[in-house]
């Protein structure tokens, strides 16, 4: 596949295929928007004031990974989880500002950026995953399951609807299972290892879509060597500065934000997108967790206006009230709450979730 330095716009992958119909009504929205309110042009363009609060970010991250140095096992994970994963998140969202050019147009100047977040995150490249599958994938084919990367696994649906419906009880003793899993550093990649393949055994169903791919630019080969090397510095630097609980409070602290029990991050992906909505395809969560998360809740505005950087999205929404009413209809706590007692309700709803699946998840002998 062809290498594409990842843009602000949905440009390189609309000139090979035509955009999703969720993602041409945010296409109408901007131009309704711009003819009842043209001023809002002048929203548009990068702050690049944004790139101070990396060493912020880097400060309290590593501050509290020097606090807990001389602690114990339980103070580690009660940093990470209550500290730690709300930090990550935060540089995150910086991430989410950087694929946009929202920071820096320039390329070197995007990458020192970029690395500064590494330097946080240490993602070992998986930062440059994101950016470029957000721009290429999610954007431009936003709630199409076969391109739009963030619909959940159809098959891995169709396993736990199937327990769900038949054997109620162990889907619960597999979500609390998984929850436990997922408080372990590192449960994340753990969980991706033993629950597919529990799932495959228990339902007699593939539990991974073998006739999906999502097509996405990526980094180039140098780039992600180098911030792959850049992230094994930062755990040395990590483990050499702070000992061994301040580089396991880091790699905790991701883990959970990756993971089950990264409330935030996991409520604002289950908030954003209903997934068969056309008319409205995107909600926006207001309020103070947007001081914290460089107003990534703004997320209908962001779709709207993608080149609008996160410091002048909420003077977008204030410009234009009648345009951005769609709202979330639950904190991200409470996305995140109705999930796990819906035994990991689906972030996105798609009409094949409601069709027989038989041919696409076949019986595990067929497959």
């Amino acid at each position: 596949m062809k290498t594409v330095q990842a843009t602000g716009t949905m440009g390189e992958a609309q000139t090979r295929e035509s955009i999703s119909p969720q993602a041409r009504r945010h296409l109408q929205m901007r131009k309704e928007t711009l003819k009842a309110h043209p001023g809002l042009r002048d929203l548009a363009g990068p702050d690049r004031r944004t790139a101070l609060f990396v060493p912020l970010l880097l400060a309290l991250h590593w501050g509290m990974a020097w606090a807990v140095s001389d602690s114990n096992l339980l103070v580690v994970f009660l940093a990470a989880f209550l500290f730690g994963q709300f930090v990550i998140h935060a540089a995150g969202a910086l991430v989410h500002e950087t694929a946009h050019r929202l920071i820096f147009r320039g390329d070197k100047a995007k990458l020192a950026f970029d690395l500064g977040l590494e330097t946080v995150l240490g993602s070992f490249g998986k930062q440059l995953t994101y950016q470029h599958e957000h721009l290429s994938s999610h954007h431009p084919f936003i709630g199409d399951y076969e391109r739009d990367y963030e619909h959940e696994d159809l098959c891995a649906f169709k396993a736990r609807e199937m327990l769900v419906e038949g054997r109620p009880r162990l889907q619960r003793v597999l979500t609390v299972a998984t929850l436990v899993v997922h408080l372990l550093p590192f449960g994340f990649i753990i969980s991706d290892e033993i629950f597919p393949r529990l799932y495959e055994r228990l339902t007699g169903r593939v539990a991974r879509d073998g006739e999906r791919h999502v097509r996405s630019t990526r980094a180039p080969l140098w780039q992600r060597r180098l911030f792959i090397a850049w992230s094994l510095a930062v755990n040395v630097a990590l483990l050499s500065l702070f000992g061994v609980f301040g580089w396991l409070y880091h790699n905790w602290a991701l883990s959970i934000f990756l993971g089950k029990f990264g409330i935030s991050n996991l409520g604002q992906s289950l908030s954003e997108h209903p997934g068969d909505d056309v008319d409205a395809p995107t909600r926006s969560t207001y309020g103070w967790i947007n001081r914290l998360l460089f107003n990534t809740g703004y997320h209908n505005e962001h779709h709207t206006f993608p080149n609008v950087a996160w410091t002048r999205l909420p003077e977008l929404a204030r410009g234009a009230p009648e345009v951005f009413s769609a709202r979330a209809e639950r904190s991200y706590l409470g996305y995140w709450w109705d999930h796990v007692c819906g035994d990991f309700k689906t972030s996105r709803r798609s009409p094949l979730q409601g069709e027989d699946q038989s041919r696409r998840c076949p019986r595990t002998g067929d497959a």
